[in-house]
């Protein structure tokens, strides 16, 4: 039996091999159009195929947080493999995925398990799950670990330039962006998302000044630990935008990732990010 094993879900973003790599343990999200419930899991329903049904459909997908049961199911077996588990999730003030898992823990063995709500999503969550991983693996007391991915917390931060205002618009989660309905069809804006929180950073008038701005935010953040760039289904904007800040990471260090479709429901096709971490 492991010592401690982490649990996260499938917002965190993080790529395959690493997820079998430290042996994390992913609960999906879900996407919903109409009654046709899909998870986030890449077999139900792929980000090519999401972002197309996207770009058809007259009303927005809904997104939920991964059923109680499916919650417990996965916990219950990385308790049954691991002495301890540390659950990190995406924002409790955007999403019931936090209170899943506190629920899940009750049921369980809430003295064997430790949750934190990163109040981030994406890469940004994901460099806090694979910390927490990786001293796992070293044998790290939970106590420790616990301690440790709560210190880095407020220097994890994630941005995004969308290609358009319309789906954080239409997707109502977002306060100020229902408010500001007609002054920004034809801007980009640039959003930051940090301790739970959706705000506007600034706007562009063009995709490449949106690019600049979102270098630049990046820029700002160093010296960096981690650093990721994230993309709904833009390939070549995400390779662009890697190179963009070769100077930050070693380019071998920087992931270029396809974001949930769970978030892509609400910031659109052709976004780009970047998630950091900052150094101590």
């Amino acid at each position: 039996m492991k010592s401690v094993l982490v649990m996260t879900d499938s917002t965190c973003d993080l790529p395959r091999d690493w997820i079998a790599r430290y042996d994390i343990r992913v609960v999906p999200t879900y996407v919903h159009f109409g009654l046709e419930s899909l998870a986030d899991d890449g077999v139900q329903i792929t980000r090519p195929e999401f972002y197309r049904r996207l770009t058809t459909v007259a009303e927005l997908p809904k997104t939920s947080a991964p059923p109680p049961g499916q919650v417990l199911a996965v916990m219950q077996q990385a308790l049954a493999d691991a002495e301890h588990v540390i659950g990190i999730t995406a924002p409790a003030k955007l999403s019931g995925i936090f209170n899943t898992f506190r629920l899940a823990a009750e049921q369980s063995a809430p003295q064997r398990v430790t949750l934190i709500d990163s109040g981030l999503v994406s890469m940004g969550l994901g460099w806090l799950v694979l910390l927490a991983a990786k001293r796992a693996q070293a044998g790290v007391a939970p106590a420790a670990i616990a301690a440790e991915v709560r210190t880095a917390v407020p220097r994890a931060d994630v941005w995004a330039a969308l290609d358009t205002f319309e789906y954080v618009r239409r997707s109502g989660r977002v306060g100020w962006a229902t408010a500001m309905v007609g002054e920004l069809f034809q801007i980009k804006p640039i959003i930051r998302l940090y301790d739970g929180v959706v705000s506007s950073v600034t706007r562009a008038r063009t995709s490449q000044r949106a690019f600049a701005a979102l270098a630049e935010l990046a820029h700002d953040a160093a010296p960096l630990q981690h650093l990721a760039v994230m993309h709904t289904q833009f390939p070549e904007g995400g390779q662009r935008l890697r190179e963009a800040l070769a100077d930050l990471v070693p380019l071998a260090e920087v992931p270029v990732v396809d974001v949930t479709p769970v978030l892509g429901v609400h910031v659109g096709p052709r976004a780009l990010g970047v998630g950091v971490l900052r150094q101590a």
